[in-house]
């Protein structure tokens, strides 16, 4: 599960800019939290990539030049509804996920996820026990103790594999 909330904003001031607005973005999946500040430019950037080839929510507009802090909370609480309406879709485009930067592979665990659709191509994990043949096909000739589950299957069947 991957929750979105914008719970701040904040105005950044810099020497070589003049001062911009950043949302604080917090991200959860999969019991993983981490914290993104994306500028409104930048959400709306991703808005226009994504509704080339999905069906999105209703993007705030831009309309605001008043920089006052209501006008900046109306915009956070559209932005978070934005993005959490993005994220309760059925597919997530990869990206939403790179814009977020939710890694889906490590979150599950696969090595490998296969674009928007999610398929698993590879298993992250490794094999614990292998065989080198396989022992009912060519049983050992070492003269051990005799594989009772192979005996007794044998006698059921009648078969005369001693």
């Amino acid at each position: 599960m991957i929750d979105v909330s914008i719970p701040q904003f904040k105005q950044i001031e810099s020497v070589d800019e003049k001062a911009y607005t950043v949302f604080v973005i917090e991200v959860c999946a999969a019991g993983r939290r981490h914290t993104l500040e994306k500028r409104y430019s930048e959400l709306h950037a991703l808005h226009r990539e994504l509704k080339k080839s999905y069906l999105t929510p209703e993007f705030p507009p831009k309309r605001v030049r008043n920089w006052n802090p209501k006008v900046l909370e109306q915009r956070r609480r559209g932005l978070e509804t934005y993005l959490q309406g993005l994220i309760h879709q059925d597919i997530l485009p990869k990206i939403l996920l790179d814009f977020l930067e939710i890694n889906m592979a490590t979150q599950l665990g696969y090595e490998e996820i296969d674009g928007i659709s999610g398929e698993r191509n590879k298993a992250s994990h490794q094999p614990v026990l292998s065989f080198s043949a396989d022992s009912f096909l060519h049983p050992s000739q070492k003269g051990g103790l005799p594989d009772i589950v192979v005996v007794g299957v044998s006698q059921a069947l009648d078969l005369n594999l001693q």
